[in-house]
């Protein structure tokens, strides 16, 4: 087969279809605990911390404007590349269909990404704000006590603890944040005693002679995050997500695409004898807002 335009448009092609058809087809579940925000045409976002969270006063006098702390949380993207090499002996000898399954894990790679991305930011020991570790026994909101950290394991009475402990969180003018939370994410280690505390209908009492009703029965929704293994999979996640603001923010500047050096007379047909394949992506996540996400485990 000759090397061409017309043959190098169909293997474009037939590659880009592979490539969507895999993305589209991986599973993902950032989106149910991540604010996904930016775009192509910056390479960071800003998101100013209120000192004061939002809540409505009655309007007794003037306005009473709500301050803006001087630190800004900052998300810079990162960007990210896969690579495949197509031997331009494997084209004319018509085997380069024998390539389009690492086309099709590019895209699976590709979509991946993001989650990796959402659990790299809450397993990782970055500081927040306040110059604490966004995951702090002592955090401050004001006078109040931001406590989203416990390294007990998973069961009912940590899990307890962790809810009590969430829903009862005051703002920094000691005004309730109405933390509700709506989800629990673990590892696959972990499935097992989360269905046991969230799904059972029935528990043990308390003395162990008897069953009674299971008062946590579906009071949270149970995530499984495939990515919460080895090093992390007694981590356990706490987290309210059913508002606009989210625990963690996904900077998704720009998605994953194919690219490709496939023009018969590029300088890697003639130096290496291989058309390039390429995917790449711009983006970053972070943990966000303290007082939306509990970790316990460690």
């Amino acid at each position: 087969m000759e090397l061409n335009a017309n043959v190098l448009s169909a293997m474009r092609t037939a590659y880009s279809l592979k490539f969507q058809k895999a993305f589209e087809a991986t599973p993902s579940i950032c989106e149910k605990y991540c604010m996904i925000e930016g775009d192509y045409n910056h390479t960071a976002v800003e998101f100013p911390f209120l000192e004061t969270f939002a809540f409505m006063r009655e309007w007794i006098g003037p306005r009473q404007a709500k301050n803006l702390k001087s630190q800004t949380l900052r998300v810079v993207e990162r960007a990210f590349e896969d690579t495949v090499k197509v031997r331009v002996r494997d084209i004319e000898a018509d085997n380069w269909k024998q390539y389009a399954v690492l086309i099709a894990q590019m895209g699976q790679a590709g979509r991946q990404l993001w989650d990796r991305l959402a659990v790299e930011a809450l397993t990782g020991s970055a500081k927040w704000l306040d110059g604490l570790t966004f995951f702090h026994a002592t955090r401050k909101y004001g006078k109040n006590t931001i406590c989203n950290t416990a390294s007990s394991a998973l069961a009912k009475a940590s899990f307890e603890s962790a809810y009590l402990t969430m829903t009862s969180y005051q703002a920094h003018n000691g005004e309730p944040l109405c933390v509700v939370p709506d989800m629990l994410m673990v590892g696959p280690k972990l499935r097992a005693s989360a269905w046991d505390i969230i799904k059972n209908t029935k528990v043990v009492s308390s003395g162990g002679s008897a069953t009674v009703d299971n008062r946590n029965f579906e009071l949270v929704e149970i995530l499984v995050n495939p990515r919460l293994t080895g090093d992390f999979e007694d981590d356990w996640y706490l987290m309210q997500t059913n508002g606009f603001v989210k625990p963690v923010i996904l900077q998704k500047s720009k998605d994953c695409e194919l690219v490709a050096m496939d023009r018969a007379d590029h300088e890697n047909v003639f130096e290496r004898d291989e058309i390039v394949y390429g995917t790449k992506a711009y983006g970053n996540a972070v943990c966000a807002f303290p007082h939306l996400i509990f970790r316990g485990g460690r």
